[in-house]
């Protein structure tokens, strides 16, 4: 008899993609929790890149970061856990693992995650990677973020494509 996964590899791979992204933005924030102490820098590539030590009350990019009341922070948290629920959802209902989207809705979902750990064992999200031109800089944020930022542009790019593809379908018949 021949015996099968019990779940689907792409469903493991989700799995993996998701729990790599936050094992990598959880150790990261841990190296920038030790290491280097709140509000300190150090310059990586001068004029343009340094990690610093600060935190974000407020969402991806700093947005919303209007104070620190336990009502803003327990905000956060929950319309953190309605968006993870969602994104399985939507995984699983729309059976994404045999689309191009399931990977992308795994980084999202890992970025999510990581800054959800933070809310709650912190009460606020650690950032850290400061990309900056002269006196512009963009605002600091960290791993999650990244993944969050990428994982949308893909699908982005993917929904682009998809309506690229159906004008073209249109258009030859």
């Amino acid at each position: 008899m021949k015996r099968g996964w019990p779940i689907k590899k792409s469903w493991l791979l989700y799995g993996i993609v998701g729990a790599g992204l936050l094992a990598f933005d959880q150790a990261t924030k841990y190296l920038v929790l030790t290491k280097l102490p709140l509000g300190t820098e150090t310059e990586v590539v001068p004029h343009f890149f340094r990690i610093v030590s600060v935190r974000n009350t407020g969402i991806v990019f700093g947005l919303f970061s209007q104070g620190e009341t336990q009502s803003h922070q327990g905000g956060f948290i929950l319309f953190t856990l309605l968006a993870i629920f969602a994104l399985l959802y939507y995984s699983q209902r729309k059976k994404a693992a045999d689309s191009s989207e399931f990977y992308p809705l795994a980084l999202i979902l890992g970025g999510a995650t990581g800054n959800l750990v933070d809310r709650i064992l912190h009460g606020r999200v650690i950032d850290f990677l400061d990309f900056y031109i002269r006196d512009h800089h963009w605002p600091a944020f960290n791993i999650a973020d990244s993944g969050i930022v990428v994982g949308v542009g893909l699908l982005l790019l993917l929904q682009w494509e998809e309506e690229r593809k159906q004008k073209r379908a249109s258009f030859e018949h």
